[in-house]
């Protein structure tokens, strides 16, 4: 039996640690092509979303105080200015600068390999569907029409609130994005970029009085099928449930 410090894991944080001697060492990966920012569908129907309403909340110490992972949602709809609010608050454009759009959430290098999918079950004037949030528009891209809250329960190993909420948050990462600059380092990264985006929808969530859970079980390639996406080169890493609260 091996010791758990030659599991995958412990091997991964080892091998990319820097220090003063091999940070500038070269790797055998070879080139790494730089892919684009920004992802679309360019044939897809497209769902333009309202300009996000920055409504009066609590202070921010206050929500923060307030946040919690909720689990249990009402079949009420949420409404498309919520969603856009939500959408807004995690990837969001705050500022265009050169070549830069930077986002409500920081991203190592700005590079932002993170692309968000909506699993749409109730929002109002959006049809059920799974949808790719196309940042730079501010709009959603429809990839497929119908329900998919129980496929995706199933595929997040039975959670319920996956079926239940409004919406399931999505988020996957285009590695190459990342990777072209930090190497095998690139993954550290890319799951702290996931996590700063999780947390701006919690508490967005929590402001507007919503339910949010983050969810990171799941049956990997079950989501990348029902995305269409190839599971290497993009690849699904975390997702979150939203709902209004059940009292």
């Amino acid at each position: 039996m091996r010791s758990y410090k030659e599991g995958i894991a412990y091997q991964y944080l080892k091998e990319t640690k820097y220090d003063r001697e091999s940070i500038f060492r070269r790797d055998d990966l070879g080139p790494i092509p730089r892919p684009s920012v920004y992802k679309n569908y360019p044939n897809a129907d497209r769902v333009t979303l309202p300009k996000p309403a920055f409504e009066e909340t609590e202070s921010l110490w206050r929500i923060l105080d307030q946040r919690r992972s909720r689990r249990h949602y009402t079949a009420e709809p949420i409404s498309i200015q919520t969603l856009a609010n939500l959408l807004w608050a995690t990837q969001g454009i705050t500022l265009s600068a050169s070549e830069y759009q930077f986002r409500t959430a920081p991203s190592a290098g700005a590079l932002y390999p993170v692309e968000t999918y909506l699993s749409i079950h109730y929002v109002s004037d959006i049809r059920p569907g799974i949808y790719h949030y196309n940042i730079l528009d501010f709009a959603l891209e429809e990839i497929t029409q119908g329900n998919f809250a129980d496929r995706l329960a199933r595929a997040a190993l039975d959670q319920a609130m996956v079926a239940g909420g409004a919406a399931l948050f999505i988020w996957t990462a285009i590695v190459l994005r990342s990777m072209w600059k930090y190497r095998n380092r690139c993954i550290r990264y890319i799951f702290m970029d996931a996590g700063h985006i999780a947390q701006n929808l919690q508490l967005a969530a929590t402001a507007l009085n919503l339910g949010c859970c983050p969810i990171g079980a799941f049956y990997d390639e079950e989501i990348n099928q029902l995305l269409r996406i190839d599971g290497e080169e993009e690849t699904a890493i975390y997702l979150a449930a939203v709902g209004n609260l059940s009292s």
